[in-house]
């Protein structure tokens, strides 16, 4: 490798390495909304999994009493 193509490969180097940097801020957005989006989605099926478990005790428990009575 000669100096010109060495040179010219630093540049190349030089100008991906700004690339990466600056996009750094708009990543660092992207990555909190997405673990925002993570975190809401959590709370729901969390949410979801305690109304579905109190639904299905009530109906157990109604038809355990139904049992008893008949």
């Amino acid at each position: 490798m000669n100096a010109r193509e060495r040179d010219e490969l630093m540049i190349r180097m030089d100008e991906r390495v700004k690339t990466v940097f600056n996009q750094m801020e708009s990543f660092d957005n992207m990555f909190t909304n997405h673990l925002h989006h993570h975190e809401m989605w959590e709370n729901d099926m969390k949410t979801q999994l305690r109304w579905g478990l109190g639904v299905m005790a009530t109906i157990i428990g109604g038809l355990i009493a139904a049992m008893r009575y008949i």
